[in-house]
């Protein structure tokens, strides 16, 4: 893991952000969280970027959008973006958009390390202390996996932001197939598509894998969201860890794609699309989400489903639980922290009644 996050910091500074993730402005370098090295980005707040960087995406404009693709009432949505407006002023107060942030691996969902609760508020510390000015952050913190962490930061006086709703599952101790989970993979036997090693794949094809995560994360869901390119999966893979998998027709191709990371004995899945011109009766996203259950399965390890298609992932065993933010405002201004304090009691409120509404 140590390598992977120098690997990480360099590819940022020698390619360049933007031409990993298209949406994304930032600087990488490292830090040390008690034994280990975590990959770290540095945003300026000059300028808006990808959600997993910037606050303000996500609080506002990723929230618009989920407004805007859900709720299908008129009114409601009128009503919802006359709360995210209300809302922005006391986003930006916070200064929440130039931050430091900690084990950023440029994915939706990031695997911590293991390190103690001392190791992380010195690893935050040290990091506002080198950069004066900027909000320290770690992203991806939720009770199911990181319980006393979350209490003890939070004890420790850094202010805690919800952020989605998680779907977990432990393989390591619950075993039981699901009837959901017993279906993909007996579709995912079919012999109509064949499984290939994303380590075989062509350099088109790694550009038609980002295609296919392009249907689904940008075209059907939010251009908020990573927009990876090719050179990112080939990379990723070569020398980050991410292990890839696509799933190709005879006639056309590839048609779908699948990723995952697997550190400290969690499994999480950052990539996956598929060819949504095809049928759905192929059950391309089952197919795929089998393969990741099936790693999960066979290695024993903790599955984070990450956010969405809620009632998919309860199917498959996954129990929600509310993923959180990390923000050291401990030497911020009182401007800030105040501003920090009322936007955090507004989010909390929130995820409780995400939680209820389960």
């Amino acid at each position: 893991m140590n390598q992977a996050a120098e690997n990480l910091a360099s590819l940022v500074t020698d390619q360049g952000a933007s031409a990993l993730v298209r949406n994304l402005e930032t600087e990488m370098h490292t830090r040390r969280v008690g034994p280990w090295m975590v990959p770290a980005s540095l945003n300026s707040g000059q300028a808006k970027t990808c959600y997993i960087n910037c606050p303000s995406r996500a609080f506002i404009d990723y929230g618009a959008e989920e407004l805007d693709r859900l709720t299908s009432n008129p009114a409601a949505r009128l009503g919802g973006r006359a709360v995210l407006r209300g809302l922005a002023p006391l986003v930006r107060a916070t200064g929440l958009d130039r931050q430091v942030q900690l084990n950023n691996w440029l994915v939706a969902t990031n695997i911590l390390p293991p390190a103690t609760s001392d190791d992380w508020l010195t690893a935050l510390e040290t990091a506002g202390a080198d950069h004066p000015g900027f909000i320290p952050v770690v992203r991806s913190v939720n009770r199911a996996m990181h319980q006393r962490l979350l209490d003890d930061l939070i004890g420790a006086d850094l202010t805690p932001f919800p952020m989605r709703k998680v779907f977990i599952r432990d393989y390591a101790r619950e075993r039981r197939w699901t009837t959901d989970e017993q279906r993909d993979a007996r579709l995912l036997a079919r012999d109509d598509l064949e499984q290939r090693s994303g380590t075989t794949f062509s350099a088109e094809e790694f550009d038609r894998a980002a295609n296919l995560y392009g249907q689904l994360y940008l075209d059907k869901y939010s251009t908020l969201n990573p927009q990876y390119s090719g050179l990112f999966l080939r990379l990723a893979q070569a020398c980050l860890g991410l292990t890839l998998v696509g799933l190709f027709d005879r006639e056309k191709g590839m048609v779908g794609v699948i990723g995952r990371y697997e550190q400290h004995d969690v499994l999480t899945g950052p990539i996956v699309g598929y060819d949504r011109t095809l049928p759905r009766a192929t059950g391309l996203y089952r197919r795929l989400r089998a393969i990741n259950h099936a790693a999960a399965r066979n290695g024993h390890r903790l599955y984070h489903m990450s956010a969405g298609a809620e009632g998919f992932k309860r199917l498959r065993g996954g129990r929600a639980t509310v993923e959180y933010m990390i923000a050291d405002f401990r030497h911020a201004s009182q401007a800030q922290r105040r501003a920090a304090r009322i936007l955090s009691s507004l989010t909390q409120r929130a995820a409780r009644r995400l939680l209820t509404d389960s």
